[in-house]
Parts: structure tokens; sequence; C-alpha cells
């Protein structure tokens, strides 16, 4: 969380002082309003630090420290609503917008920011799951069902860089620099010896030019939100890569019932398909 935090004036890290050891190494977030108290996420709730009200200039101040006092740089990644610092955590932003053409273009003014804090759980991808991926004769598709929150871009990350690891040449689609959070160039997390990433860029677009361009055996795209996203997993199978891949639903049935993923289904490509449970338990549903 120290590393996350630097980002912030000095008077609010010295409220975070407030938080013991123990819920430092657990927190999620760090959330700052204009007008309202500054407070941490610890175990998907959040909690009041102080009964100080964050200022505006403290929040426009926060992204400047973050982009290192050029925030310019950052445009094309503030489109999209956040930014990525060093460290691999990201800084989710609100505010009033100017928008051209139906897109986007910049903050007017920032209202609050949401700093979460990136942590790799090694060993979050158990020797068993990885074996069903990895078999003997080859790759399998596999795709992961689970609400916000329980894991799925932390469970994907961490079998990236086992098969990765393990000699797979592996690509990665991150576009909202999550999975391997480039910085300057290179990823803060660890998602193996044999992975190129493409960051920043539409998860259609990225897995079509990995495909094209890196002879990837595998391709990994977080999080399956759109006709695109789920056109560029076809795309990817149809060309002799296997895909893993997560989706939002709270299991199996919740994700049948949703259109975008009908045509997911009909085109075969997940041979595997798992849900993660509350407890962060992984389940085969469908094989």
């Amino acid at each position: 969380m120290q590393q996350a935090a630097q980002c912030l004036p000095a008077q609010l890290r010295t409220t975070l002082h407030g938080l013991a050891h123990s819920e430092q190494i657990q927190c999620e977030e760090i959330r700052l309003r204009a007008g309202q108290p500054l407070t941490v996420t610890l175990r998907g709730r959040e909690r009041l630090l102080s009964g100080r009200e964050v200022m505006q200039e403290e929040l426009e101040e926060t992204l400047r420290r973050a982009t290192a006092y050029s925030v310019h740089t950052f445009a094309d990644s503030l489109r999209q609503g956040f930014v990525t610092v060093r460290g691999g955590h990201r800084i989710g932003v609100c505010g009033q917008t100017a928008v051209q053409e139906g897109h986007l273009l910049s903050y007017r003014h920032i209202s609050s920011l949401n700093i979460r804090i990136a942590r790799q759980i090694k060993g979050a991808a158990a020797d068993a799951l990885v074996q069903q991926i990895h078999t003997g004769d080859g790759l399998r598709s596999a795709l992961f069902l689970a609400p916000p929150g329980r894991g799925k871009t932390t469970l994907l990350r961490d079998l990236a860089r086992r098969l990765s690891d393990s000699g797979v040449r592996t690509a990665l689609a991150d576009e909202r620099a999550e999975l391997a959070a480039l910085y300057e160039g290179k990823p803060q997390l660890d998602v193996g010896r044999h992975t190129d990433v493409i960051d920043g860029c539409p998860k259609a677009e990225a897995a079509m030019i990995l495909v094209k361009t890196m002879s990837p055996q595998l391709v990994v795209l977080d999080e399956i939100t759109s006709e695109a996203d789920a056109q560029a997993a076809q795309y990817a199978a149809h060309c002799g890569t296997a895909v893993l891949a997560s989706a939002h639903a709270w299991n199996l049935e919740d994700f049948l019932l949703r259109p975008l993923y009908r045509g997911l289904m009909e085109a075969q490509i997940f041979s595997h398909i798992f849900c993660i449970g509350a407890d962060r338990q992984v389940s085969l549903v469908r094989q």
C-alpha cells in the first residue's frame, strides 16, 4: 500500500498511518472524493479514515504526482478513465469531462479518484488447474466466470505466468493494464518469461495484432464485455491459438442467459468453463 500511496499529498499520506499494519496489507483501494473524507476498501467494504474533507486541489495534486507532473503524456489512458503508475497500481478517474463526437476528450475537473492497489498472488492457479489447461496433448481454451471482485484477473495472470514459464508462447491483450500493468514498457507484475503484451489498445484489435505478429500459442483476454471482444476470441481460436478469457456472470446459468455470450457458446471455442466461487475456489462447470 505504501508504494501506491506515494502519489498522495503529504497530509493524505499521513492519514493512512492510522491503519494497522495488517490492514495496510489487506487494503484493496484508496478512495478520494471531493468534499468527502478519505476512505479505504478492506475486504470489499469502504472505511472512513478521517473526518477531514478531501479538497479539490488534493485530487489534482494526486493526479499530477501520479503522472510525474506530466498529465498530458497520459492523455490516451485518461480518455479510458484511468492511469497506471509504477508498481502496477491503477488510478480510476471521475469528474466533469469534455466530450467530442460522443467520445471522452479530457477532464475539466476531477471529482474522485480510486487508487486500486495491485497485488500479485503467485499460486492462485493451482497445479490441478494448470494441468487441465496444459495437457499432455496440447493447450485447452478455457473461460472463467465470476462476478466482480472474485479474482478473475488474478487467476488469469497467474495462469499466464505459469504457462509462459513452462515454455508456452503467451500473448496478453491487456486493454486496461490490469494483467501485466506495463509502466514505461516493462510489466510491473510477473506474467512469465515467454509473454508478449499489448496494453492500452482495445482487446479485439490487440488480439488480432498479437496473433498476426507474435505467433502465440496462447492468447489471454481479460473480461469479454463486447461483441468485438467475443469476435477477437473467435479469431484467435480459428487461427489455432488457445484462448484464456473471463466474463462477468454469477454462474453458468447466468452466463447462458446473456445474449452477448451465446455466440461464444455456439462457436464452441472453450473446451472448459470454470466458475470462481465466493470462497475463490475454482470449479469446472462444463467440459
